[in-house]
């Protein structure tokens, strides 16, 4: 029962802290879920699993754009939305846009692509509405997000860890197993290549405060997840667009395995 609780207690914290990720990058307009960071049950639960990874994690080699997992500081975020709440939507239009091509930083995976081809692109989004579906997943109309969106994509990664975990309480080895395989496959091939890089550029767009201390956390977790996979750090992949090209300079580009 103990190596259970070993091997769980690092799940369910990063399952706690995609969750906050994921609900952090919700578009505020939908302030229903957005609230959920305000909730002081969530927030207690958040605080202590970075508390838990940040006492647990190793210091690791970085890949470009991440940060350590001992800079875990999700207090910083509560504390900066805390100052930002009234003026949080008009900063997610300045810095997301209205569409996925039209803010200074986008949030989807595919925006950071080197490869324009629209067939490409839609072989991309083919393949991580499979990942979805074969875990009887499907966005829902009214999330208003693609299926690459940051958003979603850290939701998705809440999932698998809550599926594991639960396969391991249940002791099926076998289910876990499918669970942490998947995870490693999408975090390899659609959030760990281009989502540092993406936090890196988003501490340059925004103004200081809230999504500025996101884009921290989300380097920081992303570090954490990609080490507890075994999985080595990102090199170069992306060509960056005009409008990214400093800050996607200063920190190598996008990644890949």
């Amino acid at each position: 029962m103990n190596t259970e609780r070993l091997e769980l207690a690092p799940l369910l914290a990063r399952r706690e802290l995609w969750l906050l990720v994921s609900t952090a990058f919700v578009d505020p307009y939908h302030r229903q879920r957005f609230a959920m960071l305000r909730d002081a049950e969530f927030r207690r639960r958040v605080l202590g699993s970075a508390a838990l990874l940040a006492q647990e994690a190793p210091t690791i080699v970085l890949g470009p754009g991440e940060v350590q997992p001992k800079e875990l500081s999700p207090q910083r975020l509560f504390d900066a939305l805390e100052g930002a709440w009234p003026t949080v939507e008009a900063t997610y239009r300045q810095v997301f846009g209205i569409t996925a091509t039209s803010g200074v930083c986008p949030a989807c995976e595919v925006e950071y692509e080197p490869n324009p081809d629209i067939t490409y692109r839609s072989q991309r989004w083919a393949d991580i509405a499979g990942f979805y579906q074969a875990f009887g997943l499907q966005v829902s109309g009214r999330a208003g997000e693609r299926l690459d969106h940051v958003s979603l994509q850290a939701e998705f990664l809440y999932v698998l860890l809550a599926k594991e975990a639960a396969a391991l309480q249940e002791d099926s080895q076998e289910a876990a197993e499918t669970c942490r395989e998947a995870r490693r496959t999408f975090f390899a091939e659609h959030v760990g290549w281009w989502l540092p890089a993406f936090s890196r550029l988003l501490s340059r767009a925004a103004p200081e405060g809230f999504y500025q201390e996101l884009a921290a956390l989300t380097a920081s977790l992303s570090a954490a997840e990609r080490d507890s996979l075994g999985l080595p750090p990102f090199q170069l992949r992306c060509v960056p667009r005009p409008a990214q090209d400093q800050a996607l300079a200063d920190c190598s580009g996008c990644m890949s395995p």
